[in-house]
């Protein structure tokens, strides 16, 4: 499931919800580090983390997402799905390379 990104208050009041609907007991967040560091966009998925975590009460692993988005595209041509299609799909993915390779350690 990927969400639509509104603002960071209906973002975390979705997950809030989500969490209570499905009795979810951890989340992975992904963070994007690469070689030269970090980036504007690691600080502010980092920042949304910090505040997510104090507006839910289970814990929160954040997790290197380097190369997910092209290890997911790459998985998603070698499945056949037509390259129109692949935005349509590469963040849930991406999400679930990141939660094998969570799962995995």
């Amino acid at each position: 499931m990927t969400l639509e990104n509104k603002s960071l208050k209906s973002s975390i009041e979705e997950i809030k919800k989500i969490i209570l609907e499905k009795n979810i007991q951890k989340i992975i967040v992904g963070i994007p580090v690469g070689f030269k560091g970090e980036s504007a966009q690691t600080q502010n998925i980092k920042e949304f983390s910090a505040e997510l975590s104090e507006n839910i009460d289970i814990p929160i692993t954040e997790m290197n997402e380097v190369f997910t988005s092209k290890m997911a595209e790459d998985n998603l041509r070698k499945a056949g799905v037509k390259s129109e299609d692949i935005k349509k799909v590469i963040d849930q993915e991406a999400a679930r390379i990141i939660l094998q390779d969570y799962l995995e350690r």
